[in-house]
């Protein structure tokens, strides 16, 4: 049943808007079907003030607001409804504009008007520079420590290691992953890269470990990975690293260790966690480790999940690297 002041009156119930390349789509809807029109201009509303007579009182200074130069642009939809659909496009960048909403009932003209809004059409963002490409070297720090016993949950759990040195001439090498043969062996490969040499503000938007992989050996099929982790190590590591190391298991790169190309470069790429990794006050670290290491799960039939890499201390341009691309700044300018 409609109400008989429906009949000549509406009430604007909400408004939306979309953005255009130009402008604006504007929705209102009312509680009561009618037509409307959006009186629009881009003139700010001249404000006055003129007698009234309000519930038996004079009031001198009553504030109206009046449009000096307007347009009045119709609905999209056909007849009375109750949502009311505008286009307004052409709107200049960072212009301002008023409008209200008056409209009839049945074709004939109704008192009702609605509250006056003001929208501001903003400037596009500007265009995100271009990145910057910066490859760092990693530092003479690098070591593997190994860990290595009859049963698994042995070599997993100690609290601390062998720092191999085979990362020195002539080996120069640096290993990473799990093996049984006759004894269960761990290795843990430390890295570690002067990202200080990045600006503070800088927002790195890709990062990946570069590693030269002279010899890979995956025959565990169920559980492939390499992991990168967070690096908790000394400079240099020393034997503890090997068990403070164990309750970082947060995995922040991964890559399958059946597709290492084999001698050559091969990329880890970092997650959304690595990137945050990265440190622009000091240097960061980086721990590898097999996904039988993460998982604590040791195989128990003879298995391969590991490999090996030159280290920073190779005199031939096959060091690790650590490949960033980066905004200078987090906000663009």
């Amino acid at each position: 049943m409609v109400a008989d002041y429906q009949k000549t009156h509406f009430a604007v119930m909400n408004v939306t808007y979309t953005y255009l390349n130009d402008g604006y789509t504007i929705v209102v809807t009312t509680d009561t079907p009618c037509h409307l029109y959006c009186r629009m201009t881009d003139k700010p509303p001249w404000k006055h003030k003129q007698p009234s007579f309000r519930r038996g009182l004079y009031i001198i200074g009553d504030v109206r607001f009046c449009f000096t130069v307007y347009e009045d642009n119709d609905q999209l939809e056909a007849g009375d409804t109750t949502t009311h659909t505008f286009i307004k496009d052409g709107w200049k960048v960072c212009e301002d504009r008023w409008f209200y909403f008056v409209g009839t009932i049945d074709g004939l003209p109704v008192e009702s008007q609605s509250a006056i809004f003001q929208f501001h059409f903003p400037a596009p963002p500007p265009p995100m520079p271009e990145y910057m490409a910066y490859t760092i070297i990693g530092s003479l720090d690098n070591r593997s420590i190994e860990a290595t016993s009859a049963t698994w949950q042995t070599a997993h759990d100690a609290r601390s290691g062998w720092v191999r040195d085979l990362h020195d001439p002539p080996w120069t090498r640096i290993m990473a992953g799990s093996v049984l043969t006759a004894t269960h062996f761990i290795w843990r490969g430390f890295l570690d890269f002067d990202t200080s040499i990045l600006p503070d503000t800088a927002k790195v938007l890709y990062a990946a470990l570069s590693l030269y992989v002279i010899l890979a050996d995956f025959n565990d099929l169920p559980r492939p990975n390499i992991y990168v982790t967070d690096g908790v190590q000394h400079y240099p590591p020393i034997p503890a690293d090997y068990g403070d190391q164990l309750p970082f298991t947060t995995i922040i790169g991964e890559k399958d260790g059946t597709t290492f190309n084999v001698p050559a470069y091969n990329d880890i790429d970092l997650n959304e966690t690595g990137l945050d990794h990265v440190e622009t006050t000091r240097k960061t670290r980086y721990c590898l480790r097999s996904q039988n290491d993460i998982n604590d799960r040791g195989a128990g039939a003879i298995y391969n999940s590991w490999f090996w890499f030159f280290s920073a201390q190779h005199p031939d341009a096959v060091k690790p690297l650590l490949k960033i691309n980066y905004y200078p700044a987090v906000k663009p300018c």
